[in-house]
């Protein structure tokens, strides 16, 4: 994402922009939900067989054994595609997502109200950086150089917009 391709609010300047340069084909919420998708199809893949023959029961074994491939296939692989299409930014005033593998849509926190930013190290120099809010910035490089600037952005926008005055309740 180059800075021509932002839509910046007015005064809003561009600290950072880049995209992610590893693709994790697997993240920490696949920890519980690709073994339950393994489950699901092993559980189908058991009982198919052994079942009496009923076609309510070969429906309910054959959505079982989609839901588990949706779960523990489909989902990681198309995630794993979006990231391909996936741009950041950080401006002094927001962080800024855009992503999509079919239509890109474009999410943005405004940093005086993002959490502090948590950094998990990759490999190769890689990184996810997580505001605790499941606003993410996976697979960048020089991760902790991108860190050290957001946790000076955030700080930076705190104090501006703590010592912008608070409207009048009375006057309005």
């Amino acid at each position: 994402m180059s800075a021509g391709e932002i839509d910046l609010q007015p005064g809003e300047r561009v600290l950072w922009a880049g995209e992610p340069v590893r693709r994790p084909a697997l993240t920490q919420s696949d920890l519980l939900v690709v073994p339950f998708g393994l489950l699901c199809i092993a559980a189908a893949l058991v009982l198919m067989p052994g079942h009496n023959g009923e076609r309510t029961t070969e429906i309910l074994l054959l959505v079982l054994l989609v839901f588990g491939v949706l779960l523990a296939v489909v989902r990681p692989f198309l995630r794993y595609l979006a990231l391909g299409k996936t741009t950041y930014a950080v401006t002094d005033n927001r962080v800024i997502t855009t992503s999509g593998l079919f239509r890109q849509t474009e999410r943005s926190r405004d940093l005086a109200g993002l959490d502090e930013p948590v950094l998990r190290r990759g490999k190769a120099g890689t990184g996810t950086i997580t505001f605790g809010d499941r606003f993410t910035l996976a697979g960048i490089g020089q991760p902790a150089k991108v860190r050290d600037l957001l946790v000076k952005a955030i700080e930076e926008a705190r104090s501006r917009a703590g010592s912008t005055p608070e409207p009048d309740a009375s006057t309005s």
